[in-house]
């Protein structure tokens, strides 16, 4: 058994993401300055639950990437293999732009012409800088897109892949529907009298019929980079949105589609920075009546759960635990939210157990909320 390990490698460790900036001339395509370097998050989508490739001793698996176009490379390299080694390349075929090349020489060429030639696809929409080191010749921009724009379709063959390697439980998507559209962050940077672009993220959003006469914005998918990540680009982006959904009369309401820990809190902390500007918890005590939590989910086209959950951070953050009236009051509130939101599972238990069970819910979500509010 001992004997096997030593052939057995973790896939999301052999595989290494590199984000090349092709500069022409250079003479060197392996400088550091130009070369941003990490492993994905998650490779079971490809290579199973347990992550694991088999046959192989040192295995490096290279995917290169051009910064802005996305152009790719494949490549890989290891010490010894197996006669019965997986076959890695055919594994990940059907989860790699349909373009990868696996010649590195011809890979620099390409990318050290798109350095120079490639510029974002699609409408602009808007732009920003932030603060920091370095970031002087900065400037974000944001393009929305749809499938029929032009050249975006293949930019998004090069793009999805990123969704399997950072999303969990993500999928491809169908990039003949139509009714998709992709918001996408760009990094133009500008030095010695040349514009190049960086590919920094990307949310692309689902409309669903909201009877009876308008629709229900989703969102699907919602990356940053790893290389911009901490850096408030994701709430740029989720306002960039957000935004945009306000101005238009035809969506009613904006949903997420099974939002990870880590997206949760980021929408939280923005929508209770906006409610709180527009001063919908001024005058705020528990319980809060169901009418104003639907006028505020109207108004501000988020879900009445979502207006919900916002109210009860808003309590919480000036409540005094002193006082047990209020405290009270705050508990009832929680409460009577998720027991409505988990009836059909709470139905299955006797009256005692399903006390119980809503009590550690309860205490559960309160944690939480102390959580996110040293976020704010």
């Amino acid at each position: 058994m001992n004997s096997l390990k030593q052939w057995v490698t973790n896939s999301s460790e052999a595989v290494n993401i590199r984000l090349v900036k092709a500069v022409p001339g250079s003479g060197d395509d392996d400088d550091e300055d130009d070369i941003i370097e990490f492993n994905p998050d998650f490779t079971y989508p490809i290579f199973g639950e347990q992550e694991q490739i088999f046959g192989y001793k040192d295995l490096m698996i290279n995917l290169e990437f051009a910064s802005g176009s996305l152009a790719s490379c494949f490549s890989m390299g290891y010490k010894e293999k197996k006669p019965t080694a997986d076959k890695i390349y055919a594994t990940m075929k059907d989860f790699l732009p349909e373009d990868i090349i696996d010649n590195h020489d011809l890979f620099t060429q390409i990318a050290q012409r798109d350095y120079i030639s490639f510029k974002p696809m699609g409408t602009k929409v808007s732009e920003y800088r932030i603060n920091g080191e370095g970031a002087e010749n900065s400037v974000f921009e944001f393009y929305q897109c749809k499938f029929d724009t032009p050249r975006f379709l293949e930019f998004h063959k090069r793009m999805q892949c990123f969704a399997i390697f950072f999303i969990e439980g993500a999928s491809i998507i169908e990039d003949t529907d139509e009714k998709w559209e992709i918001r996408l962050l760009f990094e133009r940077v500008s030095e010695n009298g040349q514009e190049t672009y960086n590919f920094v993220g990307y949310c692309n959003m689902y409309p669903y019929f909201y009877y009876p006469d308008q629709i229900r914005m989703r969102i699907s998918q919602f990356l940053i980079m790893p290389p911009y990540q901490k850096q408030g680009h994701g709430s740029r982006l989720y306002r960039s949105l957000y935004n945009d959904f306000c101005g238009r009369k035809e969506i009613r309401e904006m949903t997420v589609e099974d939002p990870n820990e880590e997206f949760s809190d980021l929408r939280d902390k923005n929508d209770m920075k906006h409610l709180d500007s527009k001063g919908v918890f001024s005058d705020l005590q528990a319980p809060v009546k169901k009418d104003r939590i639907e006028q505020v989910a109207e108004t501000y086209k988020l879900t009445k759960r979502q207006v919900a959950r916002c109210f009860e951070l808003a309590l919480l953050r000036k409540l005094d635990k002193r006082n047990k009236a209020q405290y009270k009051a705050f508990r009832l509130q929680v409460k009577e939210r998720l027991y409505k939101h988990n009836a059909e599972a709470l139905a299955t238990l006797d009256k005692e157990d399903r006390i119980e069970k809503l009590h550690e819910t309860f205490l559960s979500v309160e944690e939480d909320y102390h959580r996110l509010l040293t976020l704010f």
